[in-house]
């Protein structure tokens, strides 16, 4: 049997932090992130374009790969972002990466379990539209 890569589900008891949400309306708001549709994103207003999300887990959770995509209909528009994880009182950069366009996979070394997450758009010519953040466990190559 092959081993499969598991997305972890973070509908229920994950709360969204935005440090900008455009013009503070639902429509855009970062919940939009994890209700598997693509035509829904977070974006913030036009003068705001190196954003942070943070996301609250409640409890400590593994993972070992990050999928991020952009609404591409807006255009690609994220030329950096950086990954942090809550790690001994303090947040701890343990990824960063050039633009995200129509999905980005960043499959990490090894698995991260933290209580929070935290990503940081740090080059963007225009306000982000983020679509998409998930997070999933993929068993290791040895197959334990």
């Amino acid at each position: 049997m092959k081993n499969k890569t598991i997305k972890i589900f973070l509908k229920s008891g994950v709360e969204l932090t935005a440090s900008n949400v455009r013009g503070g309306d639902k429509q855009f708001s970062p919940e939009n992130l994890l209700d598997d549709n693509r035509t829904t994103y977070w974006a913030t207003d036009d003068k705001v374009t190196t954003p942070e999300l943070t996301m609250d887990f409640g409890k400590a959770i593994t993972f070992n790969v990050i999928s991020l995509r952009e609404y591409l209909p807006l255009g690609q528009r994220v030329e950096a972002f950086a990954l942090d994880e809550w790690k001994d009182g303090k947040w701890q950069e343990f990824s960063k990466g050039t633009s995200i366009g129509s999905q980005r996979l960043v499959r990490l070394t090894s698995s991260i379990n933290t209580t929070q997450l935290r990503l940081r758009i740090t080059k963007s010519p225009v306000c982000p539209a983020i679509s998409e953040f998930g997070l999933f466990i993929e068993p290791d190559k040895s197959g334990k």
